[in-house]
């Protein structure tokens, strides 16, 4: 009978077993594990427990020192520590859901190609607006890259590709923070804050070992950029430089405007 981590592993890897609800086409494959941004926290663990049965439950915290969420991690290390599989939430106003990431670190034997994860997730998410390689590149032994998927404020797409400007992505904000991935090889970056046009961020971050051409580590994340700004804790820093860079714009224009 096959291990039950390793089905777990391919199953994350193809992302097929990922549960569906009813929700808008256009959000209609924006999930991780099932776990969608909006759903109750006691919504969300009832999935994670079924996906990743005793998993190791702890609170944390965002650079303020302020509860951010939690972070579930699998019990395969004594210590519960460095886990192989672990899962971040981000919870606002209500005990709703803004954020959920998910990072995965593989056996030697568990490791899938390049080109099933990729696959993966392009047909999940779409096109993104800023793709990561064809294919790994040759002559290194370990290399990461990330690939964004960026949704503006109307929950459209926002076009990108090789002549994509990080200055127009409306998105480029929610995809820098900090790091609550203790798994090896890969990252979960919980954003400080968001611009208040972005409407969703999705990202991925994949390492592999080009000389085997498979993949060691990947993560996913999810952040509903749009209850970020407007949560009243976790939305005042986004707020406040909102404000800034208007008063900055302003006084770039000596305070006056002109009428076309």
């Amino acid at each position: 009978m096959e291990h039950t981590s390793r089905r777990l592993a391919r199953c994350s890897v193809a992302l097929l077993c990922l549960m569906t609800a009813s929700v808008s086409p256009a959000a209609e494959g924006r999930y991780v594990l099932g776990i969608r941004t909006g759903m109750m926290v006691e919504e969300a663990e009832a999935l994670i427990a079924r996906a990743r049965p005793g998993s190791h439950k702890e609170t944390v915290r965002n650079h303020a020192g302020k509860p951010l969420g939690f972070r579930y991690t699998d019990t395969d290390d004594p210590e519960k520590r460095l886990g192989k599989t672990q899962i971040v939430l981000g919870i606002g106003n209500g005990g709703r859901i803004w954020f959920v990431g998910q990072a995965q670190n593989f056996e030697v034997g568990e490791r899938p190609d390049y080109a099933t994860l990729q696959k993966s997730l392009l047909d999940k998410y779409g096109s993104p607006t800023m793709p990561g390689p064809a294919h790994p590149p040759a002559g290194y032994l370990r290399i990461k890259y990330g690939i964004l998927w960026s949704f503006d404020a109307q929950n459209k797409p926002v076009p990108g590709g090789p002549r994509h400007f990080l200055s127009a992505d409306p998105c480029l904000e929610a995809f820098a923070g900090d790091n609550y991935s203790q798994t090896w090889g890969t990252h979960i970056i919980v954003p400080r804050r968001t611009g208040g046009q972005c409407g969703m961020a999705i990202s991925a971050s994949v390492s592999f070992d080009a000389e085997t051409q498979r993949v060691a580590a990947f993560s996913v994340t999810i952040t509903d950029a749009t209850a970020l700004y407007a949560d009243p804790v976790y939305g005042e820093e986004s707020r406040q430089f909102a404000d800034k860079q208007k008063k900055l714009e302003k006084e770039a224009l000596g305070g006056q405007r002109v009428e076309l």
